[in-house]
């Protein structure tokens, strides 16, 4: 929905949907953008513009309030809008304290018994999520009334074992067979955006949301006959044009059920669409997109191209993150970037920083544990002139050296360190 809020209430993530500004003092390129950085913030609050109107469904939302509720008015939707009618929302001023999970935090991974304790409860919950998303799809296969009910509890646990350590469940839900595939995606799918969501600092309501939508984004495929689904080959073009009508058949058992909330049903029905407009059913645009449909697409890709299917095999988490980024036009860079961030997985080819100051490549992961990678050394800001470079592996042991952030934009002279140390 649409919500008027004060300058001082902005926060990097969100989407601005109008300034009250003439174009020719706008000095953004778009009319309507997310919030990508912090030097997009203070280009914001430099302009002296008091109100600010923001979509809360294309990007974070303002904290709640703790005063009574504001009043509510219905203004129509822009053109594009999915929604029949925007909300304006007058908002009271963020709270200093931040979100728990928010974008800066970083879970501490479990290790030892913990660790231990932790795998083999997460094993269980899947197993139950399993048998309980095969149940749901059964019955939606067979034009039985469906419930998400006991899918309400599962989802609640998942979310619980992703606050914990995310790895855990992630690694553990990348073991499935294909034959396990339809129903374990969708349980990964789930804690991919409940982990996702947590990165982006959302409200925990909004965070079991978003869960429920990824564990039903896939409802749709139990209208398409197995012999397509299980096929080991590639499809034709009619098998394919049956594939992509799934989107819509899980849409409308959803409405019909009356069992799906407006972000389940908006996941189901767009989670295959591109930012740039290639994507289907409808081919809508980045920019119309919200934000639940944005997350969905990326946590739905990672997690096929990561699986063991019928007619591919899966790639490693770091090789499929580096060619999800080579992807122009299918995802959201920016929120891809949050997502490889809240995975802990840095993509083969990437330029690390480490605690110890120096930069390196990622050549390899650790197969039993995607967010342990191996590096290779190239540069030390401290002995740039001597710097030898070395692979290291990075490990869960306390005090070795850990991989510090990322870096996607680099300096010329980096740039070829990086090219000439990992050829």
């Amino acid at each position: 929905m649409l919500i008027e809020i004060e300058a001082e209430q902005l926060r990097v993530g969100m989407y601005v949907h109008s300034l009250d500004l003439s174009w020719y003092n706008h000095p953004f390129w778009r009319r309507r953008f997310l919030i990508n950085n912090e030097a997009d913030l203070s280009t914001l609050l430099a302009l002296g513009t008091r109100v600010i109107v923001i979509d809360d469904s294309k990007g974070l939302a303002p904290q709640p309030r703790h005063d009574p509720v504001p009043d509510v008015v219905s203004i129509p939707a822009p053109p594009g809008d999915i929604a029949h009618e925007a909300v304006l929302v007058k908002s009271s001023p963020v709270p200093t304290t931040p979100a728990p999970h928010g974008p800066n935090s970083k879970p501490i991974p479990l290790v030892g018994a913990a660790r231990e304790a932790e795998m083999q409860r997460a094993s269980k919950m899947l197993h139950r999520s399993k048998t309980e998303v095969m149940t749901l799809f059964g019955n939606a296969r067979m034009g039985k009334a469906i419930s998400t009910r006991k899918l309400t509890n599962l989802v609640a646990q998942i979310s619980d074992s992703v606050n914990k350590d995310p790895t855990i469940i992630l690694n553990i839900a990348r073991l499935k067979t294909k034959d396990e595939y339809t129903f374990l995606h969708s349980v990964s799918v789930c804690a991919l955006m409940i982990n996702l969501a947590r990165k982006l600092g959302l409200d925990e309501v909004v965070v079991q949301d978003l869960g429920m939508a990824g564990m039903l984004h896939d409802l749709g495929k139990m209208a398409i006959p197995d012999v397509i689904l299980n096929k080991p080959a590639k499809l034709d073009e009619d098998e394919w044009r049956i594939v992509r009508s799934h989107p819509e058949k899980g849409h409308a058992i959803l409405s019909s059920a009356k069992c799906g909330t407006e972000t389940a049903l908006d996941v189901c029905l767009h989670h295959h669409e591109k930012m740039d407009g290639t994507g289907y059913p409808h081919k809508i645009k980045g920019e119309d997109l919200s934000l639940a449909a944005r997350m969905a697409a990326i946590c739905d890709v990672y997690d096929a191209i990561t699986s063991q299917r019928s007619y591919n095999a899966p790639l490693s988490g770091a090789v499929a993150l580096s060619k999800m980024l080579s992807w122009k036009g299918h995802f959201d860079q920016s929120l891809l970037r949050i997502f490889i961030e809240s995975l802990g997985i840095s993509p083969i080819g990437t330029v690390v920083q480490l605690t110890d100051g120096t930069f390196a490549t990622v050549i390899g992961e650790n197969p039993g544990d995607f967010s342990q990678p191996i590096v290779r050394t190239f540069h030390d800001p401290e002995n740039p002139v001597s710097c030898v470079p070395k692979d290291i592996r990075i490990s869960r042991i306390e005090g070795t050296v850990q991989i510090h952030e990322i870096i996607y934009d680099l300096t010329p002279e980096l740039a070829e360190k990086a090219r000439a140390t990992s050829r």
